[in-house]
């Protein structure tokens, strides 16, 4: 005998997505909470998303304040600077450069200087060269050789720029 009725498939379970507690990491918590059982015995209202990404960003916001004023407090004193050159000479290679470099800051610091043909025009030429360490309060004098002005001795002139 057989029966007129075919037997029932099983009924399909959907498993529920799950994730992490949000403060002691067990897995296992519904979708729509961030506590889970242990964390939140008494099932009180559960932090929502907003709440937890204002913390993520009231943490980004303070540590770049914080970083911020330890820069600020890093570089203050170093310069203003003041470049001047004092010689060039031609040498195989370019131009080599004396330039002098006063620091009037309270505090030992290193600078970058530009060095432009003078009277610079639209366009013009120029060269970065880094300065070594000026003490503070004082003028050191160092050479270096450019090579984007040629070989022929030009007039030039030194910006240096404080950080």
């Amino acid at each position: 005998m057989t029966p007129s009725n075919p037997p029932l498939a099983a009924p399909r379970r959907t498993l529920e997505p799950t994730h992490p507690c949000i403060r002691c990491g067990r897995e296992g918590v519904p979708a729509d909470a961030g506590l889970c059982e242990l964390c939140n015995p008494l099932e009180l209202s559960q932090p929502s998303a907003t709440q937890m990404h204002g913390i993520a960003a009231v943490g980004i916001i303070a540590s770049i304040v914080v970083l911020a004023v330890a820069g600020r407090a890093a570089m203050a004193g170093t310069g203003p600077f003041q470049g001047r050159i004092a010689g060039v000479t031609p040498v195989a290679d370019g131009l080599a450069v004396t330039i002098s470099v006063a620091n009037e800051g309270t505090k030992a610091a290193a600078t970058t200087c530009q060095i432009k043909e003078t009277p610079a025009g639209i366009g013009a030429t120029s060269q970065v060269v880094q300065a070594p360490l000026v003490p503070a309060r004082s003028t050191i004098e160092f050479t270096t050789v450019v090579t984007r002005f040629g070989t022929e001795p030009v007039t030039l002139v030194a910006h240096c720029k404080s950080p």
